[in-house]
């Protein structure tokens, strides 16, 4: 067997990688309909589906748009330096980022990530701590979940603590989806951007 029989199918190797995304999406909520179970935190109660959640969530976006604006734009060489680490890093991720893949990865996480850290996390936290503490500790966790490097999983963090801090506000778990969905959708859709004018 030569040398190109041995090597991976491109389309099953793209496939295979992105699957492990998905995966890993099914696990976080698999985690986070466990531990609702196991601490007494139903999900259900906090999920209202409102035209209300929906507007906040979408308006709960823009801090975080604005955020990453300056981020794609900012000169400061350590930016430039760990923005340039990022985009690497999701070039060499294994799988084509396409519309359909950016709407399924942002709406996953938006709704796994949310359920498990703020629906269940800081919910039970917020049953006998201050709400502050209920925001933060969850946050260190997801903060650390997301430690590719030490400022990656800063910023995770203090993006997490805002979410926090809009469930806690408007007491809907749909109004941080949205916003965590929609802020995704718009990293990502950068993301393939960027990844797309290296190779141009």
């Amino acid at each position: 067997m030569n040398e190109d029989e041995n090597e991976d199918d491109p389309a099953a190797s793209d496939a295979r990688a992105f699957a492990v995304i998905i995966g890993g999406m099914a696990l976080t909520l698999l985690a986070g309909l466990g531990f609702s179970f196991i601490l007494t935190t139903p999900i259900m109660p906090q999920l209202a589906l409102t035209f209300r959640a929906i507007f906040f969530g979408v308006a709960a976006t823009m801090p975080l748009g604005a955020f990453l604006y300056w981020f794609m734009r900012s000169n400061a060489p350590s930016i430039v330096k760990f923005r340039d680490s990022q985009i690497e890093f999701f070039s060499q991720i294994g799988f084509e980022f396409t519309p359909s893949r950016i709407a399924l990865m942002a709406i996953g996480a938006g709704v796994t990530e949310e359920l498990l850290f703020r629906g269940v996390f800081q919910t039970w936290l917020a049953g006998f701590l201050p709400a502050a503490l209920a925001i933060i500790l969850p946050n260190i966790v997801f903060g650390l979940l997301h430690a590719r490097t030490t400022l990656y999983a800063a910023i995770a963090g203090l993006v997490g603590c805002y979410l926090g801090l809009i469930f806690w506000a408007s007491g809907n778990l749909v109004v941080p989806v949205v916003a965590h969905a929609l802020y995704d959708v718009a990293a990502l859709e950068l993301t393939r951007r960027s990844i797309a004018a290296r190779h141009a």
